[in-house]
């Protein structure tokens, strides 16, 4: 009859940390800090327990940075921090960091000093490396000045004659707009809508139309443009029902601040006939009414045409 017997490995060696974030360009010439790996043989019910030695790497580190996402106000100071693992000093090595997609130089360190000619010139003069702390292994990059173009996966790396690290940081520019204006159009088929603009947002803001309940409705149009300076603004509109709703909001918020922006309408306090519409583009403008925190609903007309229009300006709730 056969001999049974049955082999079992368990490996309790590792890397010393993850190779997706580093690795050993001269690992059989470092090989002096020891680890243990358990061999474990069963033969015929017997443990026959075997310790061999693994050596790694000495000198060996990993980069960490920040795992949630860095977020910074518009033409703001940002600071991306990166430190070693185990802590050691960085003063001799290279240090560089780079935007990741698109591929450009930020910022870069290298034989115990700055060197700003090798920067890219979007970044060219709004970063710096601050190295109070290098002893320990830590740095951080302050870029000054932050543009909706900066957003993007940065990553920081760090060199010494034997090894390589880096870790990657998200970096998130946001402003808020501004608060939302309202007015009333006739449309060509004499239809009333409500149309809501906001400008100067980023990222893209979120809009949307609640009833007086607080239900959301479904808007008739939404456009986004982005300006020069890679900021929003967005124009949506809302066909008023028959009956109109007593209350309507517009509200526009930004997804990275969590913060919003809302103008609310009262539509039953105003109606337009089709001969005045057709002949004065009637328009009713709402906007925000200073420290009284109220809106006034302003109505412009033609006296020659629609002089029983003309009612002047109403304080709204």
């Amino acid at each position: 009859m056969a001999t049974k017997f049955q082999i079992a490995v368990v490996v309790e060696c590792f890397p010393p940390f993850p190779m997706s974030h580093g690795y050993n360009t001269l690992e059989s010439r470092h090989l002096t800090q020891l680890r243990r790996q358990q061999v474990s043989t069963m033969y015929h019910g017997s443990l026959i327990s075997l310790y061999l030695c693994l050596q790694i790497v000495t000198g060996a580190f990993q980069v960490h940075g920040p795992h949630e996402p860095m977020v910074v106000m518009l033409s703001g100071e940002a600071e991306l921090p990166c430190f070693l693992l185990p802590p050691q000093s960085v003063k001799n090595m290279k240090i560089s960091w780079t935007r990741f997609l698109p591929s450009q130089v930020v910022h870069l360190y290298e034989d115990g000093r700055d060197k700003p000619e090798e920067t890219h010139k979007e970044y060219f003069g709004r970063t710096e490396l601050v190295t109070d702390y290098m002893y320990k292994g830590v740095v951080i990059l302050r870029l000054f000045n932050v543009q909706p173009s900066d957003s993007g996966q940065y990553r920081c790396a760090f060199q010494n004659d034997s090894f390589y690290s880096d870790a990657f940081i998200m970096l998130k520019v946001a402003v808020l707009g501004s608060h939302p204006q309202l007015h009333v159009e006739v449309t060509k088929s004499r239809q009333k809508q409500v149309v809501c603009k906001s400008e100067g947002w980023f990222p893209q803001p979120k809009v949307q139309w609640m009833d007086s309940e607080g239900r959301e409705i479904p808007a008739e149009s939404e456009t986004h443009t982005q300006d020069k300076d890679g900021l929003f603004h967005v124009t949506t509109s809302l066909l008023l029902s028959e009956p109109p709703q007593k209350k309507l909001t517009c509200s526009v918020w930004s997804p990275v601040l969590n913060q919003k922006k809302e103008e609310r309408l009262s539509t039953g306090q105003f109606s337009l006939s089709p001969h005045c519409a057709d002949k004065m583009g009637l328009m009713l403008t709402l906007h925000s009414g200073g420290s009284s925190k109220h809106t006034s609903l302003v109505m412009t007309a033609n006296l020659s045409l629609c002089p029983h229009m003309v009612e002047g300006t109403k304080e709204l709730e």
